[in-house]
Protein backbone atom coordinates (compact mmCIF):
# COMPACT_ATOMS: atom_id res chain seq x y z
CA UNK A 1 0.00 0.00 0.00
CA UNK A 2 1.57 3.64 -0.41
CA UNK A 3 1.09 6.03 1.76
CA UNK A 4 -0.43 9.65 0.48
CA UNK A 5 0.30 10.56 3.38
CA UNK A 6 2.98 10.84 6.44
CA UNK A 7 1.47 10.65 9.81
CA UNK A 8 2.28 13.60 11.09
CA UNK A 9 -0.48 15.02 8.30
CA UNK A 10 -2.70 12.38 9.20
CA UNK A 11 -2.19 13.84 12.90
CA UNK A 12 -2.95 17.29 11.94
CA UNK A 13 -6.09 16.63 10.23
CA UNK A 14 -7.11 14.39 12.70
CA UNK A 15 -6.65 17.44 15.13
CA UNK A 16 -8.22 19.59 12.78
CA UNK A 17 -11.43 17.54 12.19
CA UNK A 18 -11.70 16.81 16.20
CA UNK A 19 -11.65 20.32 17.19
CA UNK A 20 -14.81 21.29 19.48
CA UNK A 21 -15.46 24.56 17.65
CA UNK A 22 -15.71 23.14 13.99
CA UNK A 23 -19.02 22.68 13.14
CA UNK A 24 -20.79 20.12 10.85
CA UNK A 25 -23.44 20.66 8.61
CA UNK A 26 -26.03 17.78 7.53
CA UNK A 27 -26.41 17.81 3.75
CA UNK A 28 -30.25 18.32 3.76
CA UNK A 29 -32.64 19.10 1.62
CA UNK A 30 -32.42 23.08 2.15
CA UNK A 31 -28.75 22.85 1.98
CA UNK A 32 -28.90 21.27 -1.87
CA UNK A 33 -31.64 24.12 -2.69
CA UNK A 34 -29.49 26.53 -1.61
CA UNK A 35 -26.35 25.29 -3.13
CA UNK A 36 -28.29 25.06 -6.40
CA UNK A 37 -29.54 28.95 -6.07
CA UNK A 38 -25.62 30.01 -5.43
CA UNK A 39 -24.42 27.56 -8.38
CA UNK A 40 -27.15 29.82 -10.52
CA UNK A 41 -26.24 33.51 -8.94
CA UNK A 42 -22.42 33.07 -8.82
CA UNK A 43 -21.32 30.56 -11.13
CA UNK A 44 -19.49 28.39 -8.40
CA UNK A 45 -19.36 24.71 -9.17
CA UNK A 46 -21.86 21.95 -7.33
CA UNK A 47 -19.30 21.06 -4.85
CA UNK A 48 -18.23 24.66 -3.85
CA UNK A 49 -21.94 26.21 -3.81
CA UNK A 50 -22.61 23.52 -1.93
CA UNK A 51 -20.12 24.20 0.47
CA UNK A 52 -21.29 27.78 0.51
CA UNK A 53 -24.41 26.86 1.19
CA UNK A 54 -23.49 24.82 4.48
CA UNK A 55 -21.66 27.99 5.92
CA UNK A 56 -24.69 30.26 5.06
CA UNK A 57 -27.02 28.04 6.45
CA UNK A 58 -25.15 28.63 9.77
CA UNK A 59 -25.45 32.42 9.68
CA UNK A 60 -23.15 35.73 8.74
CA UNK A 61 -21.36 34.88 12.30
CA UNK A 62 -19.66 31.67 10.61
CA UNK A 63 -16.43 32.15 8.75
CA UNK A 64 -15.34 30.58 5.59
CA UNK A 65 -12.19 29.77 5.46
CA UNK A 66 -10.77 28.74 1.35
CA UNK A 67 -8.07 29.73 -0.32
CA UNK A 68 -10.30 30.05 -3.52
CA UNK A 69 -11.18 33.69 -3.78
CA UNK A 70 -13.94 33.16 -6.07
CA UNK A 71 -16.32 32.38 -2.97
CA UNK A 72 -15.91 36.31 -2.46
CA UNK A 73 -18.85 36.43 -5.19
CA UNK A 74 -21.24 34.93 -2.53
CA UNK A 75 -21.87 38.21 -0.78
CA UNK A 76 -23.91 37.15 2.27
CA UNK A 77 -20.94 34.41 2.84
CA UNK A 78 -18.38 36.04 5.20
CA UNK A 79 -15.47 34.49 3.58
CA UNK A 80 -11.46 34.84 4.55
CA UNK A 81 -9.60 33.52 2.14
CA UNK A 82 -6.20 31.80 3.12
CA UNK A 83 -3.20 32.74 1.38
Amino acid sequence: MIAFFDADTLAAFDAFFARPDLTWVELTRDVVELATAVRIQHGLRTPDALQAASCLQLGPEHAFLTGDAAFKRVVALNVTVLS
